[in-house]
């Protein structure tokens, strides 16, 4: 079966794919896992494997298409690497797996 991550893209542009396996399955009142560092406010997220592309879409309009296997793999509270440039007042507000 081939690898799954979860790509996490923070409002300011940067990310990280982490494997699926670094989270456990929570129950019905649990408060979720950590997998943005305190401070960051996550723009989008998806499911992706190694071979995928993802379209990172920003307010003003710009749009990154980019391989995922270019994108960082680190653990659930790692920062992860600047994948986009943003102008001043521009955030990132969505990723689509293409």
């Amino acid at each position: 079966m081939p690898a799954r991550y979860l790509l996490l893209v923070t409002q300011d542009g940067h990310a990280k794919r982490t494997p699926i396996s670094e989270f456990k399955t929570r129950g019905r009142g649990s408060k979720g896992s950590n997998a943005v560092k305190e401070g960051f406010l996550l723009g989008g997220a998806t499911i992706v494997g190694d071979n995928d592309e993802v379209l990172i879409i920003t307010e003003r309009g710009r749009i990154l298409r980019t391989p995922v296997n270019e994108i960082a793999i680190l653990s659930r509270m790692g920062r992860g690497g600047k994948v986009i440039r943003l102008e001043d007042g521009d955030k990132v507000i969505a990723v689509l797996p293409i």
